[in-house]
């Protein structure tokens, strides 16, 4: 039975090896296993299956620094102090000072026990580096140069460092130790954030008795954290869907970061001022010059004259001169960028302006145009109606507000956050059968968010996170008739582009990046509420891009309309994927200020994860039955219209 899918799984031929191959299904029962046998006796075969000595790793299957290992060195690595954890047969090179450990050919993995002996040297070469730094006398990798150019480490090209296991370096020759590259706490977050290794303090003391490499070893015990990259253009709900994911799965705001959203609350408030009095003067001068045109020859005004005509001057996008002197200063300020400058610092004294101009009727008039405001966001009524109470020291962010928030810091760059979820199956009889037994350690997740900035600017961070186990892509459905500004193809300046349009290329870009050329990607397609109410109004066809979408309309209403559009439009990016890589996009829909939808969109990621861990252990694919599903339509995460 070791040829079957599931692996061996008859008692006859526990004692025989595993074909390698099957090797991750090693310790998993099979349905039909756990259909015969009460959950004990499963649990029983499985320790059975797992502890076989036959099955475990043998030294010569470890090829460390070139050489295999031999049985005494193999007991001297599985019972140091910090054993590498989930090891598996395959070639590592060992940094014996530093404890750096890594796979052949590329960055390190881990920091393990440093001085462990063994047969094989550390090469040049040993991480394929290239660029003419040197720890160890191994050439680092790109990536460990940026972290220790963060740490301030001068290292010119044709640098030579010692590095010990606590992280303090010296150059070569000179016996002098310059510093400790871990030292910061920005230098040890960067290493978190991009896969590297960092100590955490190395056990000391008398080792623990010489375990025999014939126990089970920790891969088929221990959980890897699942890095998920979150992106998106600005306002595809990037940041409110990282926030509700910090609420839902135990991640409290911390004081500080309560104060950062206070702040960007506040500033961002009279930005979107800022925003509806360049439009009321847009829509002015519209409505005057319309006006003007309207009226006779011997009608019109001249300079200083009395006439009956100088009503023309004046419409109902018009403010007082009390008002109009605010705005130009407010458009001044925002025009040459000195905004932070002046607020927070500014904010309570001019909070009662600010009322007072979002209440004046020119202003309520424009933002009845706000369909023609491209970057004036869903929120600015929601916060600009309560501008004084926003603008006091004793304002403190409610929980809608910090959803309602637009971006997760300040800066609004780089974030992320750790959570678990419960990998255990609902569909599955242990989960309802067995509650007493133990539950299987939870999968951690690591969310990591961009913002659309740094993905621009020449795909920068990218390559750091090559790491990730999927691509959590947002497009926001109601920027199908949106414009934003885009770089012009030749550099030279800017042009307002449609913002689906800029999301497909985006989007593109990322999936042709070679970081993620193995990387499952799942598309969110947010704000279906916004998108709901918009396409009643705005055909789909505002986009280049949907230019052949034709409903059925035929007994239907608007939301069956909403429907078809949120599917032509889930077709199109699947397309285009399909185009680009030959594999299956997974599509899910959210509203990303409604909990319930983020939690259902970070469920079915799970449950993507978890096919596309099994779909190369199975030679045959999925069972018919499976639980996991590949159509976002079958997936008891996704709501059903």
């Amino acid at each position: 039975m070791g040829s079957m899918p599931e692996g061996r799984k008859c008692v006859t031929c526990i004692g025989q090896p595993i074909d390698e191959s099957k090797r991750l299904k090693l310790g998993k029962y099979s349905r039909v296993l756990s259909r015969l046998l009460s959950p004990l006796e499963v649990k029983q075969i499985m320790k059975a299956e797992k502890e076989c000595s036959a099955n475990q790793l043998r030294p010569e299957q470890l090829i460390v620094n070139g050489l295999p290992l031999k049985p005494d060195e193999m007991a001297e690595l599985l019972g140091c102090p910090l054993p590498p954890r989930k090891l598996k047969p395959g070639r590592y090179w060992y940094d014996k000072e530093s404890g750096l450990w890594g796979k052949e050919g590329e960055k390190p993995d881990r920091i393990i026990s440093s001085n462990l002996n063994f047969s094989g040297k550390l090469s040049l070469d040993a991480s394929n580096g290239n660029t003419e730094v040197y720890i160890n006398g191994r050439e680092i990798t790109k990536l460990e140069l940026r972290v220790l150019k963060l740490a301030n480490v001068q290292c010119p090209r044709d640098t030579h460092f010692w590095v010990y296991d606590d992280g303090r370096y010296e150059e070569e020759g000179q016996n002098n130790i310059r510093g400790n590259i871990w030292e910061k706490a920005s230098t040890r977050f960067v290493c978190a954030l991009f896969s590297l290794p960092f100590p955490h303090g190395q056990p000391h003391g008398t080792r623990d008795e010489t375990s025999n490499y014939t126990t089970v070893p920790n891969y088929l015990e221990q959980k890897k954290m699942q890095k998920l990259l979150l992106l998106g253009l600005q306002g595809s709900g990037t940041s409110t869907i990282f926030k509700q994911a910090k609420c839902l799965y135990g991640n409290k705001f911390t004081a500080e970061e309560l104060q950062d959203v206070k702040l960007m609350i506040q500033s961002n408030m009279y930005k979107y001022l800022s925003i509806l009095l360049d439009g009321r003067e847009r829509f002015e001068e519209e409505a005057v010059s319309r006006m003007n045109g309207q009226c006779s020859p011997g009608q019109t005004m001249e300079p200083g004259s009395n006439g009956e005509a100088s009503n023309t001057s004046e419409c109902i996008y018009s403010l007082n001169p009390r008002l109009k002197h605010f705005s130009d200063w407010l458009l001044d300020i925002i025009a040459t960028g000195d905004l932070d400058a002046f607020f927070p610092a500014a904010t309570r004294e001019y909070a009662p302006l600010v009322e007072e101009v979002w209440k004046d009727p020119a202003i309520q008039e424009t933002f009845k145009r706000k369909d023609e405001l491209h970057f004036l966001p869903d929120v600015a009524e929601y916060f600009l109606s309560r501008a004084v109470e926003i603008s006091s020291n004793e304002y403190e962010p409610s929980e809608r507000d910090i959803l309602y928030a637009e971006g997760v810091t300040q800066g609004n760059g780089l974030a992320f956050m750790e959570f678990s979820l419960d990998d255990r199956c609902p569909k599955t009889e242990t989960y309802a059968d067995n509650l007493d037994a133990q539950l299987p350690p939870l999968t951690k997740y690591q969310l990591i968010r961009v913002n659309a900035k740094g993905m621009n600017e020449g795909c920068k961070w990218v390559e750091m996170f090559e790491d990730v186990r999927a691509v959590v892509f947002c497009v926001s459905l109601s920027d199908y008739d949106q414009l934003w500004l885009a770089p012009e193809s030749s550099g030279s300046g800017i042009l307002l582009q449609n913002k689906m349009i800029q999301s497909k290329e985006l989007f593109e870009t990322m999936v042709r990046h070679p970081c993620f050329k193995d990387t499952p990607f799942v598309l969110v397609l947010n704000k279906y509420d916004i998108f709901e109410e918009k396409i009643s109004r705005v055909s789909l066809n505002a986009c280049e891009w949907f230019n052949d979408f034709c409903p059925v309309r035929a007994h239907h209403n608007n939301q069956s309309l909403a429907h078809q559009a949120y599917f032509y439009v889930a077709m199109k990016f699947k397309d285009l994927y399909a185009s680009l890589t030959g594999r299956k996009l997974f599509v899910a829909q959210a509203r990303a200020r409604d909990r319930v939808t983020v939690d259902e969109a970070f469920k079915y990621i799970k449950e993507v994860l978890k096919w596309d861990e099994e779909k190369e252990e199975n030679f045959y694919g999925p069972p018919e039955d499976s639980f996991y599903s590949t159509d976002i339509s079958s997936s008891p995460y996704v709501r059903q219209e």
